[in-house]
C-alpha cells in the first residue's frame, strides 16, 4: 500500500499510463493531485489519503475498465466491446459470473439466430429449385404434392431467413447498447456509487 502522494502518483501513473492515452492519464493524476492538495489543507497526513483512496491497483483498473466501457459507448465495435468486457473482468472475481456469463449467453443466442437465418436463406433457393423441377416434371425427388405449394414454401422460407438476419443485426445493437449500460452499472456497484 503507498503511504505517500509520490509513491501513490507514480503507481497510478504506471498502471495508467500502459492502458489510457497520455492526455487522460495526466488528467486522471491532476485530479488525484488536487485530492491531496486539497486533503492536506485539511490537516490530513498523506497516508491517510492513500488509504481513504484505496490501492493504486484497484483504482487503475477502474479507471480502464471505465474508459473502456466508454470508448465502447461511443464508438461501436465488437473491438471497443471486448475490451470493456476485458477490462471490467479485471475488477473481480464477481464479474467473471455478473458480465462474462450473461455477454456469453448473449452472443451464443445471436450466432443461433443468424446461423437459423442463414441456413433458411441457403435452403429457401434450394427448396424452390427443387419445386420448378418437380413442376416441370422432371423432380429430382418429390418433397411436396403441390409444387406450387413448394414455391410458396421456399419464398416464404427464405423471407423468414432474411428477416431473422435483419432482426439479428437489430438485436445485437439492442444488446450492444444494453450491455454498455450493464458494464457502467457494474463498475458503479463496484465502486459503491450510485452516479452515472
Amino acid at each position: 500500500m503507498q503511504s505517500t502522494e509520490l509513491e501513490y502518483i507514480t503507481a497510478l501513473k504506471e498502471r495508467l499510463g500502459k492502458r489510457l492515452p497520455p492526455e487522460e492519464v495526466e488528467d486522471i493524476l491532476s485530479d488525484y493531485r488536487e485530492h491531496f492538495r486539497m486533503g492536506r489543507a485539511d490537516g490530513r497526513s498523506e497516508a491517510e489519503l492513500c488509504r481513504s483512496l484505496g490501492e493504486a491497483d484497484d483504482v487503475a483498473r477502474e479507471m480502464v475498465a471505465t474508459h473502456f466501457v466508454n470508448k465502447a459507448g461511443h464508438t461501436k465495435s465488437a473491438r471497443n466491446f471486448s475490451h470493456a468486457v476485458l477490462a471490467t473482468l479485471g475488477l473481480g472475481l464477481f464479474n467473471l459470473v455478473f458480465v462474462l456469463v450473461p455477454i456469453i449467453v448473449l452472443a451464443v443466442l445471436l450466432a443461433v439466430i443468424f446461423l437459423v437465418g442463414g441456413a433458411f436463406i441457403v435452403f429457401g433457393p434450394v427448396a424452390f429449385v427443387l419445386a420448378l423441377l418437380q413442376l416441370a416434371g422432371t423432380p429430382f425427388f418429390a418433397l411436396w404434392a403441390n409444387p406450387l405449394a413448394g414455391i410458396l414454401f421456399s419464398v416464404g422460407i427464405t423471407a423468414l431467413g432474411l428477416l431473422l438476419i435483419i432482426g439479428n443485426y437489430y438485436l445485437a445493437n439492442f444488446f450492444y447498447r444494453l450491455g454498455i449500460r450493464y458494464l457502467k452499472w457494474n463498475i458503479r456497484v463496484i465502486r459503491g456509487t450510485e452516479e452515472e
